[in-house]
């Protein structure tokens, strides 16, 4: 079941009037002269109102319809031409007319042409009216200038503000944790890197740059003692890059002995001697033969190999077992890691407690449409605007403008009303809908309010889709003036909708509001008596006068 936006109530509900003048007995003025038949919707029409001017003829080859001749004081205007029609053999041509001066006008006959033949249609007297006002019981006002809103301040958003704050706050803290957290991970691995393995890959680094190959025989040595020197000092905790290799070696044996590291004296002795050769090919341009390059190379991983095995040797406790100790590198590493995992436990136990606060304070429906979002909450909270429609006028405050639409009267009803207004907002699709209709008739169309509310009654009852309708009704009085408040419930497109409707008779005229919402949507129902407050009707005093006052909204 499908649903139009805007003219969904009306179409779900049609008021009142459409089922009484769909009841009378109503055609257009027909003339009909030879081929060509000419109708119109009516003949009297008051200042700016519409007639549908109408010429048929059967569907010939050869049709041409006319530019319309109005009448000889020029009074009677073509608004609209239409496009030509055909149905059931027949072709149809629709103008629209109006006038903005009151009097009687004669539309002389007009000339078609039908296979190189002229026929003319019957002339028309058209009656144009105009309203009349009582300045004594309605006063003139000024036509008012467009409303403009305040403009709105910081105060407007200082709600939404906090919101944002919080969830900005925890988004960074989050990131800082994770992300923050990793890059000090990473800097601190690197810085882990232990001496030994720093320097396997500095010797990794060296071969691969072939500087043998390239007779580049100094800087060879240069680099291969450096790596012995850099480890030597990060792991024994010597100074070894401002020294000589004699003071290097006293340096060592002294700490060696001192700290009993357990270096053996032939280690020493060796490391000696390769740095003494190596001390010839860098300042007295010694320059060895292959074979001794590449021994040099091995003896100095040999060199740095035992030391590390004797320095790093597994520390036993007093049951043999062996004890972990921890480097300050890693001490800082473990350190940083708690220290992010306890932020992040803190973070999310802040957010926890703030949502559950809030919940406590507000409710958890209240918080969970405000950070997602309701359509009729966002509706109440927002903007509202008084107006008037329609006439007899009802004026109320919604929180959206309703807009004009079309009630569905036929056009040859428009005879039997003097004003028809309808407006609506929303659709039952999103379960809200806020629709008010304002017809006043001719004096001779009866009205009684009991059949007024049988008729909208059987009338929602008929309609496909809906069921389960049931209802109340309770009288209303509003301005003094009483009707009658319809309290119902129906089900369509699989959800429960409330109705609720209120229906006055005033003088000569219909007065329909309704509104229609989701049973369990309490923002809905703020909304719905919020607009019962402000509803006002504008009374007729003698609904039998002829000349009855106007509204202009």
């Amino acid at each position: 079941m499908k649903f139009k936006e805007g003219l969904l109530f009306q179409k779900l509900f049609p008021s009142f009037l459409d089922r009484v003048l769909i009841g009378f007995f109503l055609l257009f003025t027909t003339f009909a002269f030879s081929q060509v038949t000419l109708k119109v919707d009516t003949t009297h029409i008051r200042i700016g109102e519409q007639i549908q001017y109408e010429i048929a003829t059967k569907n010939t080859s050869k049709v041409i319809f006319p530019k319309l001749e109005m009448d000889s004081l020029g009074k009677v205007e073509v608004v609209h031409s239409l496009p030509i029609d055909t149905l059931k053999n027949r072709l149809y041509k629709k103008y629209l007319l109006t006038s903005f001066d009151s009097g009687t006008y004669k539309i002389p006959p007009q000339k078609v042409r039908i296979n190189n033949h002229n026929y003319l249609t019957d002339s028309l007297l058209i009656s144009v009216g105009t309203v009349a006002v009582d300045t004594a019981k309605q006063k003139l006002f000024p036509i008012k200038s467009i409303y403009k809103a305040a403009p709105k301040t910081w105060h407007d958003y200082t709600q939404y503000l906090w919101w944002v704050l919080g969830v900005l706050v925890l988004i960074a803290l989050i990131w800082w944790l994770a992300y923050r957290g990793k890059k000090v991970l990473k800097k601190k691995t690197k810085i882990l890197l232990s001496p030994i393995d720093e320097a396997l890959e500095h010797f990794g680094s060296l071969d691969k740059k072939q500087l043998i190959e390239q007779q580049k025989i100094k800087e060879y040595y240069v680099e291969l003692t450096d790596i012995i020197r850099n480890y030597i000092g990060k792991d024994v905790n010597i100074p070894t890059l401002e020294v000589t290799t004699d003071e290097l070696i006293m340096l060592l044996s002294i700490h060696n002995k001192s700290n009993k590291i357990g270096i053996e004296k032939e280690r020493i002795i060796q490391l000696h001697q390769f740095l003494k050769q190596a001390d010839l090919v860098k300042f007295a341009k010694a320059k060895p033969e292959l074979l001794q390059i590449q021994e040099d190379r091995k003896t100095a991983e040999i060199i740095i190999n035992d030391i590390q095995s004797v320095v790093h040797k597994p520390v036993l406790d007093e049951f043999g077992n062996e004890v972990i100790v921890e480097t300050q590198e890693q001490r800082q590493v473990k350190t940083t890691r708690n220290r992010r995992i306890i932020g992040l436990i803190i973070g999310i136990v802040i957010a926890l407690i703030i949502a559950i606060s809030t919940i406590s304070y507000y409710g958890y429906t209240y918080v969970k449409d405000t950070v997602i979002g309701h359509p009729t909450k966002e509706l109440l909270e927002g903007e509202w605007y008084k107006s008037s429609y329609g006439y007899p006028a009802i004026s109320l405050e919604t929180p959206k403008v309703l807009k004009a639409i079309s009630s569905g009267v036929p056009e040859g009803a428009r005879q039997f009303m003097t004003s028809n207004a309808s407006f609506s907002y929303g659709s039952l699709i999103s379960g809200f809908v806020i629709s008010l209709t304002t017809v006043e008739f001719n004096e001779q169309v009866p009205l009684e309010l009991d059949k007024v509310i049988v008729n909208a009654v059987d009338l929602v009852k008929s309609q496909k889709g809906i069921t389960d309708f049931s209802y109340d009704e309770e009288e209303v009085t509003i301005n003094g003036l009483s009707g009658k408040k319809l309290i119902g419930s129906f089900k369509a497109i699989d959800q429960k909708l409330l109705l609720k409707q209120y229906i006055f008779i005033n003088g000569n005229a219909v007065q329909q509001l309704s509104f229609i919402r989701k049973e369990n949507d309490n923002y809905a129902a703020k909304i719905e008596a919020k607009i019962e407050k402000s509803i006002q009707l504008q009374k007729l005093d003698n609904p039998n006068s002829k000349e009855k006052t106007s509204n202009k909204n």
